[in-house]
């Protein structure tokens, strides 16, 4: 349950409550509304029993109970669904993170580092794009998938949060091999827009194939790459921007500097606000409806509350 559709008739709990306070503070063991029968009449003679007590006061309670449950019923309980149109009419995203031990080990973005603000930037990315898939290729001195494209929002969020410079073990940046895995991985895609977006701090030092042909490749299959280049340029380890925007430029995507978790969070929403496909159909929302559990709880406490009436516990001689 993630919503009621009438919540404002959440407020009726409150007079509830207060006429339960009231007849608890003026007739605790008597019947609700106060009502005298000949039969509480009757049975109030073995009021001085701790069991008596106990077996009134229960059966009232669940008729408080009662109203509790109808209350939540009236409030419309239920969960909402969004289902997304089919998804080769959105965008395919492979983003390809660099995890090397510069990511990590770097001071600009303190108190966190490169590699904590980007994963924490990036689930929130993530949660926007509701209806694309989205594919995670992370690399160091290798490149390896770490999800194929996927519409599963939780999975890539608990791929990114567990993701860290210790799951690859090659050392250096091998930005060719990230963006070739990524463009192998898209190259199927009936997407009407296949993006890359490449988030890396360093310089291509090692792989198998250079950025250069690996960008060609990406270009031929349509597939733009949005380069962001994390860190400054002051810092402690080297980058190599002019070789990010060459690839952007090439592949007819866009290049941004990130100095900042700031400036970075602004350009993960630019590229949000960049990359809109206008759907064929609107998503279509689904509300379930889950009233008859609390209506059902209603019926069973006023079946018991008969059910002690009817057939009174008798105090043995």
């Amino acid at each position: 349950m993630d919503q009621l559709q009438r919540p404002y008739l959440l407020l009726l709990i409150f007079p509830i409550v207060a006429m339960m306070l009231f007849q608890w503070k003026n007739n605790p063991f008597g019947p609700i509304f106060f009502i005298k029968s000949d039969r509480f009449q009757k049975d109030n003679s073995l009021i001085g029993s701790s069991i008596r007590k106990t077996m009134y006061s229960f059966s009232e309670l669940l008729v408080y109970l009662s109203m509790f449950f109808l209350v939540f019923a009236a409030a419309g309980p239920g969960s909402k669904y969004n289902l997304s149109p089919d998804h080769t009419k959105g965008v395919d995203i492979m983003i390809a993170l660099d995890i090397s031990g510069s990511m990590v080990n770097s001071y600009d973005f303190l108190p966190k580092n490169r590699l904590s603000v980007s994963k924490d930037l990036l689930r929130e990315f993530i949660k926007r794009r509701i209806y694309d898939r989205i594919g995670i290729v992370v690399f160091a001195g290798a490149a390896y998938l770490q999800s194929p494209l996927s519409s599963d929002r939780f999975a890539l969020d608990e791929l990114i949060t567990d993701t860290s410079n210790e799951d690859i073990e090659e050392q250096g940046t091998a930005i060719g091999d990230a963006l070739a895995l990524s463009t192998y991985r898209l190259k199927n895609s009936e997407a009407k827009s296949k993006i890359i977006i490449l988030l890396t701090d360093g310089v291509s030092n090692t792989g198998k194939l250079d950025p250069d042909t690996a960008a060609y490749t990406t270009k031929s299959l349509g597939v733009k790459v949005y380069c962001i280049g994390i860190g400054k340029e002051e810092g402690q380890y080297e980058v190599n921007y002019e070789s990010l925007q060459k690839i952007s430029t090439n592949t007819n995507g866009k290049f941004f500097r990130a100095e900042s978790a700031e400036v970075l969070g602004n350009v993960l929403n630019e590229i949000d606000q960049l990359e809109v496909v206008e759907l064929p159909s609107k998503p279509l929302e689904i509300h379930e409806t889950q009233f008859p559990i609390f209506v059902f709880f209603v019926f069973l406490n006023l079946f018991f509350y008969f059910l002690l009436k009817i057939y009174p516990l008798k105090e043995k001689i």
